[in-house]
Protein backbone atom coordinates (compact mmCIF):
# COMPACT_ATOMS: atom_id res chain seq x y z
CA UNK A 1 0.00 0.00 0.00
CA UNK A 2 1.35 3.68 -1.03
CA UNK A 3 1.48 6.30 1.82
CA UNK A 4 1.00 10.13 1.43
CA UNK A 5 5.07 10.11 1.75
CA UNK A 6 5.21 7.74 -1.03
CA UNK A 7 6.38 4.72 1.61
CA UNK A 8 5.63 1.42 0.10
CA UNK A 9 4.05 -0.25 3.55
CA UNK A 10 2.93 -4.16 4.17
CA UNK A 11 0.05 -3.05 5.93
CA UNK A 12 -2.35 0.01 6.49
CA UNK A 13 -1.65 2.06 9.22
CA UNK A 14 -4.85 3.34 11.69
CA UNK A 15 -4.59 6.41 13.08
CA UNK A 16 -4.88 5.54 16.70
CA UNK A 17 -4.77 7.61 20.35
CA UNK A 18 -4.52 4.83 23.01
CA UNK A 19 -2.99 4.28 25.88
CA UNK A 20 0.39 1.80 25.91
CA UNK A 21 2.24 0.62 28.59
CA UNK A 22 5.94 -0.23 27.78
CA UNK A 23 8.31 -3.12 29.69
CA UNK A 24 11.59 -2.93 28.40
CA UNK A 25 14.39 -5.37 29.09
CA UNK A 26 16.21 -3.22 31.13
CA UNK A 27 12.78 -3.17 33.42
CA UNK A 28 11.55 0.46 33.17
CA UNK A 29 7.80 0.55 32.72
CA UNK A 30 6.66 3.85 30.37
CA UNK A 31 3.19 5.19 29.61
CA UNK A 32 3.37 6.06 26.04
CA UNK A 33 0.24 7.22 23.68
CA UNK A 34 0.15 5.61 20.57
CA UNK A 35 0.46 7.30 17.06
CA UNK A 36 -0.77 4.54 15.10
CA UNK A 37 -0.79 0.83 14.48
CA UNK A 38 -0.84 -1.62 11.98
CA UNK A 39 -0.96 -5.49 11.62
CA UNK A 40 3.41 -5.25 11.21
CA UNK A 41 4.26 -2.57 13.80
CA UNK A 42 3.18 0.86 15.98
CA UNK A 43 4.10 4.25 16.53
CA UNK A 44 4.47 5.17 20.09
CA UNK A 45 4.84 8.77 21.97
CA UNK A 46 6.77 8.80 25.59
CA UNK A 47 8.92 10.30 27.48
CA UNK A 48 11.57 8.12 27.54
CA UNK A 49 14.18 7.45 24.35
CA UNK A 50 14.53 3.78 23.42
CA UNK A 51 17.43 2.40 21.54
CA UNK A 52 17.04 1.02 18.10
CA UNK A 53 17.10 -2.65 18.06
CA UNK A 54 15.53 -3.01 22.05
CA UNK A 55 12.64 -5.61 22.24
CA UNK A 56 9.67 -4.07 24.36
CA UNK A 57 6.78 -6.01 25.95
CA UNK A 58 4.17 -3.25 24.84
CA UNK A 59 -0.05 -3.89 26.36
CA UNK A 60 -2.59 -1.67 24.70
CA UNK A 61 -5.27 -0.52 27.12
CA UNK A 62 -8.63 1.18 26.02
CA UNK A 63 -10.36 3.65 27.82
CA UNK A 64 -13.89 2.54 27.98
CA UNK A 65 -14.91 5.58 30.28
CA UNK A 66 -16.42 5.76 33.79
CA UNK A 67 -13.02 4.74 34.77
CA UNK A 68 -12.95 1.27 33.14
CA UNK A 69 -10.45 0.11 30.58
CA UNK A 70 -10.43 -2.95 28.30
CA UNK A 71 -8.01 -6.32 29.43
CA UNK A 72 -4.17 -5.22 28.24
CA UNK A 73 -3.87 -6.29 24.32
CA UNK A 74 -0.13 -7.50 24.77
CA UNK A 75 2.58 -7.29 21.80
CA UNK A 76 6.19 -8.06 21.43
CA UNK A 77 7.74 -5.93 19.58
CA UNK A 78 11.33 -4.16 18.43
CA UNK A 79 12.66 -0.37 18.31
CA UNK A 80 13.03 0.59 14.59
CA UNK A 81 14.00 3.93 15.53
CA UNK A 82 13.33 7.07 17.97
CA UNK A 83 13.20 10.53 17.04
CA UNK A 84 13.04 13.33 19.41
CA UNK A 85 9.90 15.45 19.25
CA UNK A 86 9.41 18.51 21.58
CA UNK A 87 10.15 17.08 24.97
CA UNK A 88 9.44 13.45 24.27
CA UNK A 89 10.46 10.78 21.69
CA UNK A 90 8.56 9.55 19.04
CA UNK A 91 9.76 5.50 19.05
CA UNK A 92 8.60 3.07 15.68
CA UNK A 93 8.52 -0.85 16.41
CA UNK A 94 8.40 -3.62 14.45
CA UNK A 95 6.04 -6.78 16.32
CA UNK A 96 8.04 -9.50 16.51
CA UNK A 97 7.27 -13.12 17.46
CA UNK A 98 3.63 -12.79 18.02
CA UNK A 99 1.78 -16.10 18.91
CA UNK A 100 -1.24 -17.09 17.03
CA UNK A 101 -3.62 -15.86 20.14
CA UNK A 102 -1.42 -12.49 20.43
CA UNK A 103 -1.63 -12.13 16.22
CA UNK A 104 -5.27 -12.72 16.32
CA UNK A 105 -5.84 -9.94 19.30
CA UNK A 106 -4.24 -7.97 17.19
CA UNK A 107 -6.42 -8.32 13.57
CA UNK A 108 -9.45 -8.34 16.31
CA UNK A 109 -8.44 -5.20 17.57
CA UNK A 110 -7.23 -3.53 14.41
CA UNK A 111 -10.87 -4.76 12.81
CA UNK A 112 -12.36 -2.85 15.28
CA UNK A 113 -10.69 0.30 14.64
CA UNK A 114 -11.38 0.38 11.06
CA UNK A 115 -14.95 -0.35 11.29
CA UNK A 116 -15.36 -3.47 10.01
CA UNK A 117 -16.33 -5.18 13.60
CA UNK A 118 -18.56 -3.51 16.32
CA UNK A 119 -18.77 -4.24 19.99
CA UNK A 120 -20.36 -7.07 21.47
CA UNK A 121 -23.95 -6.00 21.22
CA UNK A 122 -23.68 -3.05 18.77
CA UNK A 123 -25.68 -3.06 15.68
CA UNK A 124 -25.03 -1.05 12.65
CA UNK A 125 -27.49 1.71 11.80
CA UNK A 126 -29.33 0.99 8.33
CA UNK A 127 -29.91 4.22 5.83
CA UNK A 128 -32.49 4.08 3.56
CA UNK A 129 -33.76 5.88 0.65
CA UNK A 130 -37.37 5.59 2.57
CA UNK A 131 -39.51 4.47 5.45
CA UNK A 132 -40.56 1.60 3.52
CA UNK A 133 -37.13 0.63 2.66
CA UNK A 134 -35.82 0.20 6.06
CA UNK A 135 -39.24 -1.21 7.30
CA UNK A 136 -38.56 -4.13 4.16
CA UNK A 137 -34.99 -4.50 5.82
CA UNK A 138 -36.23 -5.25 9.28
CA UNK A 139 -34.83 -2.28 10.72
CA UNK A 140 -36.46 -1.31 14.04
CA UNK A 141 -36.98 2.47 15.39
CA UNK A 142 -36.77 4.19 11.77
CA UNK A 143 -37.16 8.06 12.35
CA UNK A 144 -40.10 9.60 10.55
CA UNK A 145 -39.90 12.17 8.29
CA UNK A 146 -39.93 15.58 10.59
CA UNK A 147 -43.99 16.26 8.86
CA UNK A 148 -45.40 13.28 10.69
CA UNK A 149 -46.38 13.57 14.51
CA UNK A 150 -46.70 10.04 16.49
CA UNK A 151 -49.42 9.22 18.40
CA UNK A 152 -48.84 7.79 21.74
CA UNK A 153 -52.43 6.15 21.34
CA UNK A 154 -52.23 4.23 17.78
CA UNK A 155 -51.07 1.03 18.38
Amino acid sequence: MTETSGELRRHPRVNVDVQANVHTVDGRKLIARTRDLSRSGICIITTDAIASGEQLRIELVLLLGSGSSSEPLPLRARVVWCTAIASAFQIGAVFDGLTPKESAFLDMFLRYLDGSILPAGAEMDIIGDDEEDAKKSGAAGVTPPPDVKDDPFKP
